[in-house]
C-alpha cells in the first residue's frame, strides 16, 4: 500500500465534524490572530472532540453549527476547547431537541482579549465570601479593599458576591464592576446549557471537598463580561488605534502648506535669494505697509491733520504758537 492510499484510508476513517475543521483551516488562517496557527486551532478543536463522545456526536447532528461556533472561535483569537474558550454538548429545541455544540467564552477568554490590547497592566477578578473583609465606596476608593483567609477557604463560607477591575498601563484603574449573588444567578438563568452536566456554571473548580465554590470561574466570568466595556479589549482597541491613524493621516494631508512669496528682483538668475523683505498676504513688504499706515494717520481726519486745524484757529485768535526751542 503506498503512502498516499494510506493518508487517503485514514482520511476517510475521520469523523465528519474532524473533516470538516481540515476543510476549514484556510478560512481559520484568514481569521485568526499571529499567535495562533491554523493547523494548531484544527488540532485543539479535534482533540476536544475526540476527547468527548457526546461532543463529537453534537458536532456531527449539526456540522453548520459547529462551523459557525469555530468561526467565533477563531475569530476572538482563542484556543477551543480550553477554559478560554469550552465547546459543551446541549440541546436544541431548534434541532428537534437534538444536542449541537455550544461554545462559550471563558473568563480567561475575556482576560486574554484585555491584555492582548496593549494598554492593561494587570486584571483583577475575585469573588467575594460571607466571612471575608470587603469595603468598598465609589467615589471614595479607587478600587475594593478585600482580605479573606487565603490558606483556609474552607473557612471563607458561600460566595456572596464577585467584582472585577483593570489597572491600565497609565496607572490608572479602570471602573469597579460588582455584583452580587442575585445579578450572578440572573446571568446563569440566562445562560443557555446552564443547567448541563457538561456546564462550566457545574463545575468543581475548587475540588470535590470545596463544593461552595461551584462554578466560581462562571462568578469571575460574569464580573469580567460587566468590566469589558470599561476596558480596551484587542480588537476593539486596535480598531480605535486604526481609526485615529487614518484621522491623523487625513489631517496631515489636508492641512494646507503656508508658502511665501519672494519677489522676482529678490532673485537673481542663479536663483539665489538676496537680502530683502518677504511679502505679506497683501503683497506688501513690512516696511512698506508701515509706510502707508503713516500717510494713513497723517491723512484727513488724522490725529496730526486735527492738531494742525487748531493751531490755525489759535493764529486767526490772535495767539502765537509756541517757540520750540533748537
Amino acid at each position: 500500500m503506498t503512502s498516499q492510499t494510506v493518508t487517503t484510508a485514514v482520511a476517510t476513517q475521520e469523523p465528519q465534524p474532524v473533516v470538516l475543521l481540515r476543510s476549514y483551516q484556510d478560512r481559520f488562517a484568514v481569521i485568526l490572530p499571529d499567535h495562533i496557527e491554523a493547523k494548531q486551532f484544527v488540532g485543539l478543536a479535534a482533540a476536544a472532540l475526540y476527547r468527548d463522545p457526546a461532543l463529537m456526536t453534537a458536532a456531527n447532528n449539526s456540522p453548520g453549527e459547529f462551523a459557525n461556533v469555530m468561526l467565533r472561535c477563531a475569530s476572538l483569537g482563542h484556543q477551543p476547547g480550553t477554559d478560554e474558550f469550552y465547546l459543551i454538548p446541549r440541546k436544541s429545541k431548534k434541532h428537534n431537541s437534538r444536542t449541537i455544540v455550544q461554545g462559550i467564552e471563558g473568563y480567561r477568554g475575556i482576560v486574554e482579549r484585555m491584555y492582548r490590547s496593549g494598554a492593561v497592566a494587570s486584571v483583577i477578578v475575585r469573588e467575594v465570601c460571607e466571612r471575608d473583609k470587603f469595603r468598598f465606596v465609589e467615589g471614595v476608593y479607587d478600587k475594593p479593599q478585600h482580605e479573606w483567609d487565603m490558606w483556609h477557604p474552607e473557612n471563607r463560607g458561600e460566595m456572596v458576591g464577585v467584582y472585577g477591575y483593570a489597572i491600565l498601563n497609565t496607572g490608572a484603574t479602570s471602573r469597579v464592576a460588582i455584583l452580587s449573588k442575585a445579578d450572578v444567578m440572573a446571568a446563569r438563568d440566562n445562560s443557555d446549557g446552564a443547567t448541563s452536566d457538561h456546564s462550566p456554571w457545574n463545575r468543581l473548580d475548587a475540588g470535590k471537598d470545596l463544593p461552595q465554590f461551584t462554578g466560581r470561574s462562571m462568578w469571575w466570568k460574569t464580573a469580567a463580561r460587566r468590566l469589558e466595556p470599561w476596558v480596551p479589549t484587542s480588537a476593539e482597541y486596535r480598531r480605535e488605534q486604526l481609526r485615529a491613524s487614518v484621522a491623523a493621516e487625513n489631517e496631515r494631508r489636508t492641512t494646507p502648506t503656508v508658502v511665501q512669496q519672494i519677489p522676482d528682483h529678490l532673485v537673481d538668475a542663479d536663483g539665489v535669494v538676496h537680502e530683502g523683505e518677504l511679502l505679506g498676504n497683501d503683497g506688501l513688504t513690512d516696511s512698506e505697509r508701515e509706510q502707508v499706515a503713516g500717510e494713513w494717520r497723517k491723512g484727513p481726519g488724522s490725529r496730526e491733520d486735527a492738531e494742525a486745524k487748531a493751531a490755525d484757529e489759535r493764529w486767526l485768535a490772535g495767539e502765537k504758537p509756541t517757540e520750540v526751542p533748537d
